[in-house]
């Protein structure tokens, strides 16, 4: 009888759970790669959010915030701040966020994907080197903010499927443990450093820059001496540069992914190239 009426109690508490999981801030496990797991998501959808605004309040003790659909139109210093030190990992989601100042001292992770974002920057008045993991993608941002440099503690870098054009190497320079570093599908005609200098980026294991617009990668791969992969198809290589990076590869051992099968130049071990 004790049993039964034991099993009825459980019953109980896991229908209020699922009602509890329906509303539209909801809580579920932390994502597995996040240091905080097991304290939980929380979800806050389609509203417009601001400084005043105590709803973000909800991510205070959670460690994992998701916000889906909001319209902020700068996520700056204030609305960090309503984070809370336990909230570990932030993720925002479509919506309306154009412009964002970086400014936590606490966050793992952060990942902006197609909220409108053009302008991403860094507050200088907060230490950012607990920042393991950005992933900025599928936004209108053209350019990348010299503040960036100072995620020194950054692991994964993805700024894949947005608009770059020209990306400064040096500011990678001081990510001494970034492994991955995604730039694929931008508009990317230019990758180096200005002036010309012999930048080194020890730390790089993966490099994507697959479906850009480039030519020529002047610094590939003697910038990366670490580097285990890379992804090149989907570009305008030009056959002379082609023609030396495959002898580089190979005597480097990098692993390359990927090859162009529809080709309306000339084709390179599984690359595009033309004269």
């Amino acid at each position: 009888m004790n049993r039964t009426r034991s099993g009825d109690v459980i019953f109980v508490i896991l229908w209020i759970g699922c009602i509890v999981g329906a509303l539209t801030v909801s809580e579920a496990r932390a994502v597995p790669h996040h240091r905080q797991r097991g304290e939980g998501v929380r979800r806050l959808q389609n509203v417009t959010l601001d400084s005043r605004n105590s709803n973000l309040t909800v991510g205070l003790t959670s460690g994992e915030l998701v916000l889906e659909g909001c319209q902020v139109n700068h996520f700056g210093s204030e609305l960090f701040k309503l984070l809370g030190s336990r909230t570990g990992s932030l993720s925002l989601r479509g919506g309306h966020i154009p412009r964002i100042t970086y400014a936590s001292a606490t966050l793992d992770t952060l990942a902006v994907d197609e909220t409108g974002l053009y302008e991403f920057e860094v507050n200088s008045s907060y230490p950012v080197a607990s920042l393991r993991i950005l992933i900025i993608t599928r936004n209108p941002l053209e350019q990348l903010s010299p503040g960036l440099a100072r995620f020194s503690g950054l692991h994964r870098l993805d700024l894949s499927r947005n608009q770059l054009s020209f990306v400064e190497l040096g500011l990678f320079n001081g990510m001494q443990r970034l492994r991955d570093l995604d730039l694929s599908v931008n508009r990317i005609v230019w990758l180096g450093t200005v002036p010309p200098t012999n930048v080194r980026l020890l730390s790089i294991r993966n490099l994507w820059v697959s479906y850009n617009r480039l030519q020529w990668f002047d610094d590939f791969p003697d910038a990366f001496p670490g580097l285990d992969t890379v992804r090149l198809l989907g570009n305008q290589w030009t056959c002379g540069w082609v023609d030396r990076a495959r002898q580089d590869i190979m005597r480097h051992g990098i692993t390359v992914f990927g090859a162009d099968y529809d080709c309306p130049g000339e084709r390179q071990g599984g690359l595009c190239c033309y004269e």
